[in-house]
């Protein structure tokens, strides 16, 4: 659990010292759709809620024009800070999806979160020519 909390910590410090070029407004959607943000010449990203909604599904593509890709999910549960996230790269493939589940999984055995508040959802992609952007998701569960 620290490790989280000092990973979040260390990604926004990271964040923060990047000379980001593009920020988006806050997107939201609900359970019943499925949002797609992206730009022309650069990857799309695809975010909807699992139908459990346990977990959201993100569907990233177009991936060959990034060097690096950076995302991070960010809720409270009862007052506590709790999160996830992880990178993809170009070798990963061209398209690739990734299950953020609102929880911990142990063993085989998960354990689900509830009464959770102020999700958000943040993608800083780093292109190949050096250029960055940050998409920045708020969700309702």
């Amino acid at each position: 659990m620290k490790n989280i909390i000092a990973f979040i910590i260390l990604f926004f410090f990271l964040l923060f010292s990047f000379n980001v070029v593009e920020a988006k407004l806050l997107p939201r959607f609900r359970s019943g759709g499925a949002k797609r943000v992206g730009f022309s010449g650069g990857i799309g990203s695809n975010v909807r809620l699992r139908g459990d909604r346990q977990a959201i599904i993100v569907n990233f593509n177009n991936l060959s024009k990034a060097s690096n890709v950076m995302y991070t999910l960010i809720y409270q549960t009862n007052g506590k800070d709790e999160g996830v996230s992880g990178s993809l790269d170009s070798s990963t493939g061209n398209s690739v999806a990734r299950e953020l589940l609102f929880g911990t999984c142990s063993h085989g055995v998960c354990r689900y979160h509830a009464n959770i508040t102020n999700m958000r959802l943040e993608i800083l992609t780093t292109y190949k020519s050096g250029k960055r952007t940050l998409r920045r998701y708020k969700i309702r569960v």
